[in-house]
């Protein structure tokens, strides 16, 4: 991943350890998928379950699923930092993309 943004120059990674929120939201989203699979796979199945299928797709789920939903966990995670902490001219950002203060 780039450092900071082509167009504005927004880097990606604010603070330290900004990332751990998005890998936090990954694994709520990977477990609660997983959940909806084993539910969901279990209903389809029933009255009588095919557990190695199952299993199977939610251990596959369960190995893949974060490498496959961390790129959007990332997006979504820095969308949130900004909308908690709008840019400033500390970030070092082109002024063009700074929100307006609504002065002048």
């Amino acid at each position: 991943m780039e450092e900071r943004c082509p167009t504005c120059g927004f880097r990606f990674e604010r603070i330290e350890g900004h990332w751990i929120g998005a890998l936090g939201m990954n694994t709520v989203l990977t477990f609660g998928i997983g959940m909806v699979m084993v539910v969901g796979g279990y209903a389809l199945m029933h009255p009588d379950p095919n557990l190695p299928v199952l299993l199977t797709a939610v251990v596959a789920w369960a190995i893949l699923g974060p490498f496959i939903l961390f790129p959007w966990t990332r997006t979504l995670w820095t969308a949130a930092d900004l909308i908690a902490r709008p840019l400033d001219p500390d970030d070092e950002v082109d002024p063009d993309y700074l929100p307006s203060t609504g002065r002048g």
